[in-house]
């Protein structure tokens, strides 16, 4: 996966001045209590852990990610890992560190509402890079401050990570920054169903009850692209702010839906924004897609550089053949095209355009692609930011 992004070996020194990051793994926090409804709570946890790890710049595998390590080693979902399987799931994955826990739950006496009760996370840390354990870290009020409790240990969390961090207690424990309780248990709900019209409800009702909760609007918009509901999509995709450390992935998402409602202009203004923060193969083509349909020709530039970055990529080779070709650039385009052939016998599309570029068929200037352009949909940022990470010097530059 990393050798996608050999391309950027000679960009890492846009990133000398920063600290090098970790790479972390949070495992979602176990239920140790006897309460089998609060299963949603350790989800919630390890969300926040992942969103605030994220946005102070480390590397951080999302739920698809340790879903797949998960199956890849058959193990099953919310079970309570013993270290040696957490160390195996980290260094599956090429994590730093792995971080995981688990809480109890206590109702008052007499009480039987579970929103009344308080609880108790714990966190633990694993250094696979030293291989010994980190600090036991430990938060505890009522669950109506879940939010709070979250965000508080959080930010216990990445003073551990990185201690050189300036990290304001204060910025963390903004109000702005607490959600209310029955809009992440509805949030999580919809992340953990794998029903589509119960995951839009949940997600749905999560925004409705918390209107300034965007994470359930960044789900919903993944899930308006899924189903080709481009306006929807790009809607509630448009509400991640650039602050958010899911802003470039919104934003490569909502060019996907821009591209296929056919505005071109649009999808490169948000694949454009993309590349100032990620400089990835799969953006740069994308880029190359929406400027051929406005037949710029900075579309062969870009998918060079995507090409540049995965030379055995017949996506890259089908958009660069077909743009040279309709450029007139016979020989190349033979050449990319026949590269597509080679690993795809019964691609007829590009069989077609190769025969084209051999008998040298001449296209007037400015007429339209001669087919369309393949997009990459996936934004691997995690693999990205990793090689960056290995590039960068010991220290931090």
């Amino acid at each position: 996966m990393l050798f996608r992004y050999l391309l950027f070996l000679t960009a890492f020194t846009l990133f000398a001045g920063q600290a090098k990051p970790a790479a972390v793994l949070v495992i979602q926090f176990h239920n140790a209590s006897e309460y089998p409804d609060l299963n949603w709570v350790g989800e919630s946890v390890s969300e926040t852990l992942r969103a605030e790890f994220s946005a102070a710049n480390q590397i951080v595998f999302d739920r698809d990610s340790l879903a797949e390590a998960m199956r890849r080693l058959s193990l099953r979902p919310g079970a309570d890992f013993t270290k040696a399987t957490l160390i195996r799931l980290g260094q599956a994955l090429g994590a730093d560190y792995v971080c995981y826990g688990s809480y109890e739950a206590a109702l008052p006496a007499g009480d039987s509402q579970l929103k009344d009760s308080s609880i108790q996370l714990s966190a633990h840390f694993l250094d696979l890079r030293k291989l010994h354990e980190g600090p036991d870290l430990a938060e505890a009020g009522k669950l109506s401050d879940l939010s709070r409790l979250e965000e508080h240990l959080a930010w216990q969390s990445l003073k551990y990570l990185d201690p050189e961090a300036n990290l304001p207690l204060e910025d963390f424990l903004s109000p702005k920054k607490f959600t209310r309780m029955d809009a992440e248990e509805s949030y999580v709900r919809g992340l953990l169903s794998t029903n589509r019209e119960q995951r839009q409800k949940w997600f749905a009702q999560a925004v409705a009850l918390d209107p300034q909760f965007v994470s359930p609007a960044f789900e919903l918009g993944k899930l308006y692209l899924r189903d080709k509901d481009y306006r929807q999509a790009i809607q509630w995709l448009g509400r991640i702010n650039a602050s958010d450390p899911r802003y470039a992935e919104a934003r490569f998402r909502m060019g996907l839906g821009a591209y296929a409602m056919a505005d071109y202009n649009g999808a490169a203004r948000y694949f454009t924004d993309v590349l100032k923060q990620f400089p990835m193969n799969e953006v740069y083509n994308d880029l190359g897609a929406a400027q051929s349909e406005l037949n710029l020709p900075s579309a062969i530039d870009n998918f060079r550089h995507a090409l540049s970055g995965d030379p055995n990529d017949p996506v890259y080779l089908f958009n660069l053949g077909a743009a040279l070709l309709r450029n007139n650039s016979f020989e190349e385009a033979a050449k990319r095209l026949q590269g597509v052939v080679d690993r795809n016998a019964d691609d007829e599309e590009a069989d077609t355009l190769l025969s084209r570029a051999r008998r040298r068929e001449q296209t007037a200037p400015g007429s339209k692609p001669l087919a369309p352009a393949r997009l990459k949909d996936n934004f691997d940022e995690t693999a990205f930011r990793q090689l960056k990470a290995m590039l960068q010097p010991k220290g931090g530059g």
